[in-house]
């Protein structure tokens, strides 16, 4: 079965929801920052025929740079005319028209029925990668929105496989849409490559030259001694991002990274491609490696990695990250928190999105001294100025009060001016109901 699948997810969305329900002995000292006025209404995205509400829940993806095209998945039936039959689809929306296109077709046009959770945008929102199992193998695709046609990045097949041997995942684009990095299990990738056998690894692939290079190497040129996997890669192709329980990928002189890792943690390195480099992405405020969530994100340009660090964890014994942006250039750690106390209890989560310019961060998160409701530990949707520090709530009901849910997976456009992400709150606009997942965007007010 898919290694990253919706099981998985879900259990993710419920564990951070929950993670929520923090020990009443956190005293909440001080009021919620509130939303910037400058922030139009928060809308729906997943919605469907006629404007209908999403019957099921959805999950964010990605949005274009430009701002125009939204990305998600949902197992909803109610979101295209024919998707009845549908058990779960990649969907594409585009914010200016409201108009819902499901983009995991085959090249005949026909509907995947077993797609991966996990999928990306290119900038203009032109190409959507993804993965999907046919045959009993999964395979990732890239779909051109502009001619219709889906193509394999990936041409695995079921035969001579071995045993935990099941094809290829978790794919995401660079913004021109030329470079595309994926995790896989197969050993034939690339003909020749020192991997080990059913582990899985990190690979890139140019779809200019058609060349395809393993990324998650030893130091010494030996295959990695521990799986690689949720790749990502900055906008401008240049940098790849992954964790692995690998000991070998750094020479032996810089130290190692064995025994960082805890069950639900690991460690994340980023590798430059024009260089070859591997270093650590996810380091503590100290500068040394941390145990670390197993996603990342990169900044466009490549420069700053996102992540969450394992931390103490809160009262009652809930696991707790915080959330680091590690400066690949400079070294410097930056801790990213709601709250200037330092003595209060901060948590977030390692789906953050940096804008194009390296200003703002937006990020799922909060402390025990900025929470809204005495007794709680939610995530609400925050940005953050990286330059002063000055941090805004976007996660608000419609009155500008405080949402009943949680909200993560954060995506922002280029320029900062919209964010897309989940959220499973009832209250988060007019008519809203149930605690289902649903995806939703917050754009500037019109003047």
């Amino acid at each position: 079965m898919q290694p990253t699948n919706r099981t998985t997810r879900a259990r993710r969305l419920a564990h951070a929801a929950g993670v929520l329900a923090m020990a009443a002995a956190v005293t909440v000292t001080a009021a919620p920052a509130q939303a910037a006025p400058a922030w139009g209404p928060i809308t729906q995205v997943d919605l469907g025929v006629d404007g209908a509400r999403a019957n099921n829940h959805s999950v964010t993806l990605g949005v274009s740079g430009n701002g125009r095209y939204a990305l998600f998945g949902s197992s909803a039936t109610n979101l295209v005319p024919d998707g009845a039959s549908l058990l779960f689809g990649l969907y594409v929306r585009d914010l200016r028209t409201g108009r819902t296109e499901l983009v995991s077709h085959a090249d005949d046009g026909t509907p995947l029925t077993s797609t991966g959770e996990t999928a990306g945008i290119s900038g203009d929102g032109r190409y959507i990668v993804f993965s999907a199992e046919a045959n009993g193998v999964f395979n990732v695709h890239v779909r051109d929105r502009v001619t219709g046609r889906t193509r394999a990045v990936t041409n695995g097949t079921a035969s001579g496989e071995g045993e935990g041997d099941h094809g290829s995942f978790d794919p995401a684009i660079s913004a021109d849409g030329r470079r595309i990095v994926f995790m896989s299990t197969r050993a034939d990738v690339v003909p020749g490559a020192p991997v080990a056998p059913n582990t899985r690894n990190v690979y890139v692939t140019d779809r200019v030259t058609g060349a395809t290079r393993l990324v998650s190497r030893g130091a010494d040129g030996q295959a990695a001694d521990g799986a690689s996997e949720h790749p990502t890669i900055s906008g401008d192709g240049r940098t790849v991002g992954f964790s692995s329980h690998a000991t070998n990928l750094l020479p032996a002189t810089d130290g190692g990274t064995a025994g960082l890792a805890r069950p639900r943690y690991t460690t994340v390195y980023a590798t430059s491609l024009t260089s070859g480099t591997t270093v650590v992405a996810g380091l503590t405020a100290d500068g040394t490696p941390g145990s670390a969530d197993p996603r990342l994100r990169l900044s466009p340009d490549g420069r700053y990695a996102a992540y969450g660090l394992s931390a103490t964890p809160l009262p009652g014994g809930k696991s707790r990250t915080e959330l680091f942006v590690h400066d690949l250039r400079t070294d410097r750690v930056l801790s990213i928190r709601t709250s200037a106390n330092p003595d209060a209890i901060c948590w977030g989560d390692a789906s953050a999105a940096i804008t194009a310019d390296d200003r703002w961060i937006y990020f799922s998160g909060g402390c025990s001294d900025t929470i809204i409701r005495a007794g709680q530990a939610r995530h609400d949707l925050y940005r953050q100025d990286l330059r002063t520090g000055r941090t805004e709530l976007l996660s608000t009901a419609p009155d500008g009060g405080e949402q009943d849910g949680a909200s993560l997976e954060p995506f922002v456009t280029d320029d900062g001016r919209t964010v897309l992400f989940g959220d499973n709150s009832p209250n988060l606009v007019p008519g809203g109901e149930g605690s289902d997942w649903h995806v939703y965007v917050r754009s500037p007010a019109k003047r």
